[in-house]
């Protein structure tokens, strides 16, 4: 009886043993990351319901079905600094964004806009299927207002921004101060109008 297992784990072991080695001949592949289409200044605001500075006073994130899954969604409050172009009205108004942390789980949505609280930002944002607004084109409509190394305030990316294939709007946004990047927007919307 002794026999028959230790002939068990030799087999098991040339078997785990042999597909090893086969599986080293096997031609690899590098992994790839997932490459964005970078979306141009003209569709972002042709597919903006509205395009603002404001600056994130509160989130609450919670959990939600979406796309048939159940994820976390957040849900930050604005308060608008300055409206480029509008389709709306008020001081304040709530965008939903995917990902968040309830309790002690969080998720990460790569390429989803990450609106910080008490951090001005450009944003460009669309009326959502469910009512509500969510930021367009996800990282792509989304530019932090931060200061460079001399101290200036310009457009930043947006932290979990994908790799882009083109240029695009953050190309011709990441950069800019905010009174010419605003200048630059308006008339993008009017164009697109």
């Amino acid at each position: 009886m002794l026999r028959s297992a230790e002939m068990l784990g030799r087999r098991q072991f040339l078997y785990v043993s042999g597909a090893l080695s086969l599986a080293s001949f096997l031609p690899h592949r590098p992994a790839q990351a997932s490459i964005a289409r970078a979306v141009s200044l003209a569709e972002l605001c042709r597919d903006s319901s509205q395009g603002l500075f404001g600056t994130a006073l509160s989130v609450e994130s919670v959990w939600e079905k979406v796309g048939g899954r159940r994820r976390i969604v957040s849900y930050t409050r604005l308060r608008v600094d300055e409206r480029l172009a509008s389709a709306g009205d008020g001081s304040e108004l709530v965008v939903r964004t995917l990902g968040g942390q309830v309790g002690d789980v969080g998720q990460v949505v790569h390429g989803e806009a990450l609106l910080l609280i008490g951090e001005r930002a450009l944003l460009f944002l669309e009326d959502a299927p469910e009512g509500v607004l969510r930021v367009t084109a996800m990282a792509q409509g989304h530019y932090p207002v931060r200061k460079d190394s001399s101290g200036e305030l310009r457009l930043a990316p947006s932290p979990r921004l994908s790799e882009l294939s083109g240029k695009g709007a953050v190309g011709d946004l990441v950069g800019r101060r905010p009174t010419d990047a605003g200048d630059l927007v308006r008339k993008a919307f009017r164009d697109a109008r």
